[in-house]
């Protein structure tokens, strides 16, 4: 019996052993998942905050394209202004030359209208004081025969 107590005790601590090493173990792979998972939320958080990174460098880069954007479209739009303005000066300018050659064709065309009225009026002058000589010598002329014909008669 006492072989039997001695055997019962040396199974009793050998299945102790046995225990403490299972809890050893299991506080051991308790302990390796414990630093897996605390790896993995590490690392989680780090491609979080990489992301959170890129994800504000994109942001910045798209505001900056935005801004650049928004510039020369500005640039844009003044240089369109402008070519408007300048444009609408030329045209400006084209008409008031147009109008100064129209004006210059007027005063031509009243000169010569003026020309032409004064050289009417000479001619009509000429006219008619060759209309008063020739009325007078006819008239000279018909005395003549009619103090010819008193004559004769």
């Amino acid at each position: 019996m006492e072989l039997a107590l001695e055997k019962a005790k040396e199974e009793q601590e050998e299945w102790g052993q046995q225990m403490e090493l299972a809890m050893e173990k299991a506080r051991d792979e308790q302990e390796e998942w414990g630093k897996q998972v605390e790896l993995a939320l590490e690392k989680w958080k780090d491609e979080q905050e990489e992301r959170g990174q890129q994800a504000e460098l994109a942001l910045e880069k798209w505001k900056d394209e935005q801004e650049e954007l928004s510039e020369q479209m500005g640039l844009a739009m003044e240089l369109a202004m402008e070519k408007a303005r300048d444009e609408q000066e030329e045209w400006g300018k084209q008409m008031e030359l147009a109008l100064e050659k129209w004006k210059d064709e007027q005063e031509e065309r009243d000169q010569q209208a003026e020309l032409a009225l004064e050289e009417w009026k000479d001619e009509q002058e000429e006219l008619s004081e060759q209309m008063g000589l020739a009325m007078e010598l006819a008239m000279e002329k018909a005395r003549d025969e009619q103090e010819e014909w008193g004559q004769q008669m």
